[in-house]
């Protein structure tokens, strides 16, 4: 003998199931919120390591080599070592341009001076760059930085005074002019130091985007564009200001502090606008209701703990009177209408925190209410003013935007 199934009971059990399934949601919205956040966090803080490693490594070792250069003493004929400087004798052999990656370096070919070559330290590799072991010749090529002032006024066969320091020439003379080679270690803590700059700034950017989003899991904040592109626009002003910073000036602290200078009056505009816009601006639009002549079929989705929300269905029918979700595109079969409780409060841009998938970009929401169920009507904004009509609005009703 079979029991029927008890009406009480299974009406209690759907009752229970609704307050749960919001529960999941808020949670699902929740972790998608931080999830956002979490990207743009870890990539901030990546940016943020490397830049410490090339302020606090990177530079000052460089800094040490231009000092130790700058301070480094004449090598005495009978005592040659790396920490000081000696000059040998070279002849020139050929002058050239080469070009490689859209850039032009400019070398000089060399050959040994047989009465100096007893003088050299040792032997280098081919480039700038070398190491020198006793009694060998100078480089074959030399790279220099620039086509001034001795590239461009050596000969073949002219004799240039190089002069090491470390096992790397770093500089040659010809007839009193002088000119570095690509192995000059002054100025070495710049390229880093810029690269510093430039990514302490993108890792902050990052970082307080993390910040926001983290914030807005406890609230629905609209995508609001003035919300990036203020503070984009600071970052970018400040980086371009920071990266001219090392060129002009000798140091890291007078460099930090002209950084620092440039950046307080941006950041300050900056705050000031985005106060401003704040204060002035809400996320409602403005959009005059349209009662649909017959009726019209359009993308869109209706989205909500309602029975006439299906996540397959990405279709919308209005008509007078008339508002039904639908997933055939021509809008003739598998309706689901809206029932007349369903009261439109306003349009806004889509919230993080709106339930479903993410719209299509420059979607608008029609923010609904069914009884005390809200229910969402996502759509493209030409067709929102249709919606609206569809949901028999009074026609001096208006959603307000700022």
């Amino acid at each position: 003998m079979m029991i029927p199934s008890s009406p009480p009971v299974r009406y209690a059990a759907r009752a229970v199931r609704g307050p749960e399934r919001r529960a999941m949601k808020a949670l699902t919205n929740a972790l998608r919120g931080r999830s956002a956040a979490l990207v743009p966090a870890v990539a901030g803080l990546a940016l943020a390591l490397v830049a410490a490693w090339l302020l606090f490594a990177t530079v000052p070792r460089a800094l040490d080599d231009e000092r130790a250069f700058t301070t480094a003493p004449a090598c005495s004929p009978a005592a040659v070592s790396r920490e000081c400087r000696h000059t040998v004798t070279a002849a020139v052999t050929r002058a050239a341009a080469g070009h490689k990656h859209r850039s032009t370096y400019y070398w000089l070919g060399l050959r040994r001076v047989p009465r100096e070559s007893l003088a050299l330290p040792g032997r280098l590799k081919s480039g700038p760059l070398g190491s020198a072991p006793p009694a060998a010749s100078p480089p074959p090529r030399l790279t220099m930085d620039g086509p001034a002032p001795v590239f461009a006024a050596v000969r073949p066969g002219a004799t240039l005074q190089l002069t090491y320091w470390r096992g790397d020439i770093r500089y040659v003379d010809y007839q009193g002019m002088r000119q570095y080679t690509e192995a000059d270690p002054r100025g070495g803590h710049r390229l880093p130091f810029v690269a510093t700059l430039a990514l302490g700034s993108v890792g902050a950017a990052c970082l307080r985007t993390a910040y926001c989003w983290a914030r807005r899991t406890n609230g629905p904040p609209a995508h609001e564009p003035w919300r990036f592109r203020v503070p984009l626009a600071a970052v970018l002003l400040i980086s371009c200001f920071a990266l001219g910073t090392p060129w002009v000036t000798s140091g890291v602290t007078i460099a930090l502090l002209l950084t620092a200078a440039g950046a307080v009056p941006v950041l300050g505009v900056a705050a000031r606008l985005s106060r401003r816009h704040h204060r002035r601006t809400t996320d409602t639009i403005e959009v005059n209701p349209q009662v649909p002549a017959a009726e019209v079929c359009f993308p869109g989705a209706v989205r909500g703990e309602v029975p006439y929300s299906q996540p397959e269905f990405g279709y919308l029918v209005a008509g007078p009177g008339l508002l039904a979700a639908t997933s055939d595109p021509a809008g003739r079969v598998a309706r689901r209408p809206v029932p007349r409780t369903l009261t439109a409060l306003r349009v806004r841009p889509p919230y993080w925190t709106d339930p479903g998938p993410r719209p299509a970009p420059g979607s608008q929401v029609v923010e609904c209410r069914d009884g005390a169920t809200p229910v969402y009507v996502v759509t493209e904004p030409a067709y929102v003013a249709q919606v609206l009509g569809a949901l028999a609005r009074p026609a001096d009703a208006r959603a307000q935007r700022s």
